[in-house]
């Protein structure tokens, strides 16, 4: 793709593809019926928006469910945060399986990235137990 250097063909490219564009979006919301909104700034700064049932509705809509995700992940328990003595041992078996599987795919991403980030990249690093695991020795 590149830039379209004739202003005219760009303002003409620019309209065919956003009748498109809006009558894709009116498709859409036909088939699902849903709200959408869609905003565009033409080249020149101009708003064009396309909104089922407004603008005004979807974006409304969308602060207010943001407003309620957050108000429920403040109240929600954070059980990374609970002492330890609080839990019972399947609590604990289950803790430990979580940060377990969390440290496994940590390191897995980490080795892909340094893989993908160097051609002569570094051995992959295994850990017994968990990330950073100190040898028994070190633990007495």
């Amino acid at each position: 793709m590149k830039k379209i250097e004739n202003e005219d063909g760009r303002l003409i490219t620019f309209s065919k593809r956003t009748s498109g564009i809006y009558r894709k979006v009116s498709e859409l919301v036909t088939l699902t019926v849903s709200a959408i909104a869609r905003l565009v700034f033409s080249q020149s700064g101009k708003p064009f928006s396309f909104g089922n049932p407004s603008i005004e509705a979807v974006a409304n809509r969308f602060l207010g469910l943001n407003c309620q995700m957050r108000k429920r992940k403040e109240t929600q328990p954070r059980w990374w945060e609970t002492p330890v003595y609080e839990f019972n041992h399947q609590e604990l078996l289950q803790m430990d399986a979580t940060i377990d599987n969390l440290s496994r795919t940590f390191i897995a991403k980490l080795n892909e990235k340094t893989a993908a980030a160097s051609s002569s990249a570094a051995p992959p690093m295994y850990f017994h137990h968990g990330l950073g695991s100190f040898p028994m020795q070190f633990l007495s």
